[in-house]
């Protein structure tokens, strides 16, 4: 355990990483204003061109020293994220800055803050899941719809629809770069030291499969300017994040 916060044991709220993630992603791709964007995005880091992406995915993630809490503490490895991506830059070398991303769960939300992820607590996040023995429901296949949403207080923070056009791979989905962050602790009092640290969060492991591709369109309550919608994505995603880098 980390300890952290400082309570030792089976009482602190983060394990020791490296931490290991499966998700299964509803995800759309979208372009925003860059005038609009230059406001959610702190620098060091530059907009790009305004590509964006918005998603709902739930996550099973257990950390590399903590293996066993899948079966001892399964309520330690399951959540749901949604978050709102943007391309940006530093110094030239392209990635992706998350001005937010809600979770459900409190351990997710510190380990985030952790590697420079900017999370909060979601009261709610909700997304389609199929299921192959429920007689309603069909395998993916062209034509099939996929949605989800957040809500935060009395708002919808975040809703996307996803309807599936072809399967896909890989190669279809937009690039990003690295996925940078900041680890930002301000003061409360002169007396105290404080952390204002941008952060590119190292990844490994990183898999894809059962994409398939279509059209989508999302809303959300973030300043993002108008949304012009690129492509909607489902797919499943691995990787293990290592912890984050300082930017020097």
């Amino acid at each position: 355990m980390l300890d952290h916060p400082l309570v030792p044991g089976p009482t602190s709220a983060v394990e020791v990483g490296p931490w290991h993630y499966g998700a299964d992603y509803i995800a759309v791709y979208f372009r925003g204003e860059r005038a609009a964007l230059a406001g959610l995005v702190p620098k060091p880091f530059e907009v790009a061109d305004g590509l964006c992406l918005g998603y709902v995915c739930e996550i099973v993630s257990v950390a590399e020293s903590g293996l066993e809490m899948a079966t001892d503490r399964p309520d330690r490895t399951i959540y749901h994220e949604a978050a709102l991506g943007v391309k940006c830059a530093y110094k030239g070398r392209p990635g992706t800055f998350f001005p937010v991303m809600w979770v459900t769960t409190e351990w997710s939300l510190l380990r985030g803050l952790l590697n420079g992820y900017q999370k909060r607590l979601a009261d709610r996040i909700s997304m389609t899941k199929l299921h192959p023995l429920n007689p309603g429901m069909k395998p993916v296949a062209p034509g099939t719809r996929f949605g989800g949403f957040c809500v935060k207080g009395p708002d919808q923070t975040l809703s996307l629809r996803v309807a599936v056009e072809r399967e896909g791979g890989p190669d279809d989905l937009p690039k990003f770069g690295s996925t940078f962050g900041m680890r930002r602790f301000p003061k409360t009092d002169g007396s105290q030291g404080s952390v204002d640290e941008p952060v590119e969060v190292a990844k490994a492991n990183s898999t894809l499969s059962d994409v398939w591709v279509g059209t989508g369109s999302l809303a959300t309550t973030l300043d993002v300017g108008r949304v012009e919608a690129i492509s909607g994505a489902v797919y499943r995603s691995g990787f293990t994040i290592l912890g984050s880098k300082a930017l020097k």
